[in-house]
């Protein structure tokens, strides 16, 4: 049996009397790469419950509430890059990168990261443009954005770690919520669940 290394990314070409043949497509592409989609990037808001919206600013990421005039700035308005996905192993969702520009114009991706033994979330700087290809099933800024069923609403899965996703949780003050990363050991957590609004 061919190992992962040996194998091709394929594509029906012609049948020729008793002959199939196929034709090999992006060779450059390994099965556990992420490769941008360069026309698949799209902007939106990101919305949960108590009309509370992500937004980011220099002490990190938090939902806020927000009326329809002050969702004209930036800090809540996320672009969202699609990224193409090879890895059978994990079929569902959309693999994307989430990024924002903060106030100070500070353009800033979410990520993962692990702080001692604590798994958490948090607004990396980005000093360069998204990468065109990533040579790794897993990373820290890759999340697979699925739709959840029977809604129109979205959950976001760590590729980094299987079924931690982004979620929201009470913040120190009472009208802040804090984006967090929970372990979700059933389908449907509501705290989990997000609506994308169009900008």
């Amino acid at each position: 049996m061919a190992s992962n290394s040996e194998c091709k990314c394929v594509e029906f070409a012609i049948v020729d009397k008793e002959d199939i043949f196929f034709q090999v497509e992006h060779e450059d592409f390994e099965l556990d790469d992420f490769k941008k989609e360069t026309k698949k990037c799209f902007q939106k808001m990101i919305k949960i419950k108590n009309n509370r919206f992500l937004v980011v600013d220099e002490e990190g990421l938090k939902f806020k509430e927000r009326n329809k005039e002050q969702c004209k700035a930036d800090d809540c308005r996320f672009n969202i890059q699609v990224y193409r996905n090879n890895d059978i192993d994990r079929p569902r969702g959309s693999a994307v990168i989430l990024s924002v520009t903060s106030p100070c114009k500070q353009t800033y991706m979410v990520c993962c990261e692990k702080n001692g033994d604590q798994k958490a979330v948090s607004a990396k700087p980005l000093e360069q443009p998204l990468p065109d290809q990533i040579g790794s099933s897993k990373h820290e800024a890759v999340f697979f954005m699925e739709l959840i069923p029977g809604t129109s609403q979205y959950r976001f899965d760590s590729s980094l770690w299987c079924s931690w996703y982004l979620s929201f949780e009470d913040g120190p003050e009472a009208a802040l919520m804090k984006l967090v990363l929970r372990k979700v050991h059933k389908d449907v957590d509501e705290n989990c669940s997000m609506d994308l609004l169009t900008c």
